[in-house]
């Protein structure tokens, strides 16, 4: 809520989250913020998704190749599927120096060496601090790696990106 809407770039979130659960709570997350929130659909263009919200799907990892948002039913990572590390990977790759990721509360250590693959890219990295998350594992695993840049607290967040994902302040 706290990021300015419209957004001006894509953003692609992972969630740990069960299939019974997962499915009703992209149409949940909509109605919460101002952002357009779905699915991610296979094939789609990250252009295609500027501007809007898309989450992974509950049992496919999310990744990005060639431009392209692809669902993938490859082994779980962490035992997860989806993977946070599967995302921030191919995001590293995909977008370099324009990528900003975001580690937020969560148990385990998925998605610490993909945001370390997004900072050593040159992209912004971002995780959770300790007193704001409920389970301080897996922005824990990204800060002890160097793999966060800033380590903010859940409400210094959304400004945060808000100020990262325009254009004028990643390039300036």
């Amino acid at each position: 809520r706290a990021m300015h809407a419209p957004l001006s770039v894509p953003m692609l979130l992972v969630m740990h989250i069960n299939d019974v659960l997962g499915m009703a709570f992209a149409d949940w997350l909509d109605a919460q913020t101002p952002h357009r929130v779905a699915y991610a659909k296979e094939g789609e263009s990250l252009a295609a998704v500027a501007g809007r919200v898309a989450m992974a799907p509950p049992g496919h990892h999310l990744a990005i190749e060639q431009g392209r948002l692809r669902l993938l039913q490859s082994p779980e990572r962490h035992s997860c599927r989806p993977s946070v590390d599967v995302l921030f990977e191919s995001v590293a790759r995909e977008c370099g120096t324009n990528a900003v990721g975001c580690l937020l509360t969560g148990m385990g250590r998925d998605g610490a060496a993909g945001l370390l693959g997004i900072r050593r890219a040159g992209g912004a990295t971002i995780a959770q601090d300790e007193a704001s998350s409920v389970v301080y594992g897996m922005p824990r695993e990204a800060a002890l790696l160097g793999a966060a840049e800033r380590v903010l607290p859940l409400d210094e967040i959304g400004p945060a990106l808000a100020v990262l994902t325009t254009p004028a302040v990643r390039e300036g």
